[in-house]
């Protein structure tokens, strides 16, 4: 496995990997149970990178009908496949794809594979550094390296800070209104009681967008 330009190795005979479990067959030392700690860590922030591989292999060498039954046959999750995709765009388009080790920190910060995507793409488009990505996902917006991270607060009289809290919101509100639209067919295939909730659940947002309208038309602007 490689990660980060390293490459990690299994102690030889140490231990076996399936579906569902990690079997020690015999007594690890300290170090090489702290290796096998290592390569899980590791693996779990390079498994959407993988599969973005494995479907471009795939699509070389058979075509995509191949790899399109291969991943019904896998059983793939829906919401990785999307992930994937997106990593694949990125690198048939840009010379400045995210690495493994974007992807990895991502993959620790990120709450769900639709958050990291975002996150990846953006590191890609504003040329973050893995520390500088680090930085933004905690921030909830784009931090560079030299700048001190940033707690969103809710603070009226702090203006900067008050827009990482809306950006966050913001952000949070398109991963949400992504995974059920894809995930859940919302809201065409939604029921009247669901449809109600979120409608309420809204209107707040819907309130304070009208009421900063009319301040901007009173300041002589455009809405």
């Amino acid at each position: 496995m490689n990660i980060q330009n390293k490459e990690l190795t299994l102690p030889e005979g140490l231990c076996t990997f399936s579906r569902g479990a990690l079997v020690f067959t015999r007594e690890p030392s300290q170090v090489e149970w702290e290796q096998i700690g290592r390569y899980v860590h590791a693996a779990r922030g390079s498994s959407l990178r993988w599969m973005a591989d494995w479907r471009m292999e795939g699509r070389r060498h058979f075509g995509d009908t191949i790899v399109a039954d291969a991943e019904k046959q896998l059983e793939f999750e829906f919401k990785d496949l999307k992930a994937a995709e997106a990593l694949e765009k990125l690198d048939g388009g840009h010379t400045s794809a995210p690495s493994d080790a974007h992807a990895f920190v991502a993959a620790k910060l990120c709450s769900d594979s639709y958050e990291a995507t975002d996150w990846l793409e953006k590191a890609r488009e504003e040329k973050l550094t893995p520390l500088e990505l680090q930085k933004s996902i905690k921030a909830g917006q784009v931090v560079r390296e030299n700048a001190p991270e940033e707690k969103p607060r809710l603070n009226a009289n702090d203006r900067s800070v008050g827009l990482v809290t809306i950006e966050g919101v913001h952000m949070q509100f398109n991963l949400w209104l992504r995974k059920v639209t894809e995930d859940d067919g919302f809201p065409g295939q939604w029921d009247v009681r669901r449809l109600g909730m979120v409608r309420d659940l809204l209107a707040p947002m819907a309130e304070i967008r009208s009421e900063i309208g009319v301040m901007i038309l009173h300041k002589g602007g455009e809405v």
